[in-house]
């Protein structure tokens, strides 16, 4: 099985089609036509498009291409790919060279660890709370993006969050924001303007045998595959939500690899360094 992993990069040249009830102009697809896979793209009302079981809102049309969508489009293109290198990887538990020991310490959790990439990979179905379900109609609804525009009164509070600063060497703001208990993630300005993925041969930090990473915090988070694995992690997990709190690792990788086996598989971020550095 081919793996995405630091070292090693891989070039896809495959068969792109789009099925879709409106005609999009041919000139202005997602990806170049050496990128070609089957893929469905449809709208599911005025505001919003699925594209392979992901639906996006508030983000532009097809029939325009705004750049919003062109983006979110051509990460979901993506992410499908990367997610199954790191299931691949994951399966090697603690034999693993690119980080599983570091992260979630036993190959004990192997399938557990495993289960929460998986759901990502077959994009399954988010399970919402009841006062959620009341809203929407259905408990179980797909995965949702939200485009925030920095201009809409009405996203003002995400904004706010959107404007957060992380931390030193991360982000310099939150590029997602989880709406816990939805099936809702929104998409901050920040997503736009950083890398969407580790680049091939990326230099992967290394753990020393005095336990504290080289050459340093932020190396796993310089891109969005990171920040949006931790954040469906997060939204198809709600119990993480509490239970993480509880020791607060948040984005620190430093504190994340002194977490126990247990700990390890509360904590969205664990998810989302291991995927980060396994993704390249």
């Amino acid at each position: 099985m081919l793996s995405l992993s630091c070292w090693i990069s891989l070039l896809v040249s495959t068969l792109f089609t789009i099925s879709t009830a409106h005609v999009i102009n041919p000139s202005r697809n997602v990806l170049s036509s050496r990128q070609q896979v089957q893929v469905d793209i449809r709208h599911v009302d005025a505001d919003t498009v699925s594209f392979n079981g992901w639906e996006i809102s508030g983000c532009g049309t097809p029939q325009n291409m705004e750049p919003k969508l062109n983006g979110i489009l051509s990460f979901l293109f993506k992410i499908k790919p990367h997610l199954e290198a790191v299931v691949a990887d994951a399966q090697l538990g603690t034999r693993s060279s690119h980080g599983y020991t570091a992260f979630f310490k036993t190959s004990a959790n192997v399938r557990k660890v495993i289960s929460k990439y998986q759901a990502l990979v077959d994009v399954n179905p988010v399970l919402v709370s009841a006062e959620r379900a009341k809203v929407i109609g259905t408990r179980t609804p797909q995965p949702r993006f939200q485009c925030i525009n920095e201009n809409d009164p009405g996203t003002a509070d995400t904004m706010d969050q959107c404007n957060r600063v992380l931390g030193p060497g991360l982000s310099p703001q939150h590029p997602v924001i989880v709406h816990t208990g939805t099936e809702r993630i929104s998409i901050c300005p920040s997503f736009f303007t950083m890398k969407k993925y580790p680049p091939p041969q990326q230099k992967c930090p290394t753990l020393g045998a005095d336990g504290k990473f080289r050459p340093g915090e932020g190396a796993l988070l310089t891109n969005g595959f990171a920040y949006m694995v931790y954040a469906l992690v997060m939204m198809y997990n709600r119990e993480l939500y509490e239970t993480h709190a509880d020791f607060n690792a948040m984005w620190d990788m430093q504190y994340a690899v002194e977490l126990t086996a247990r700990q390890s598989l509360l904590n969205p971020e664990s998810y989302g360094f291991y995927a980060g550095g396994e993704s390249g």
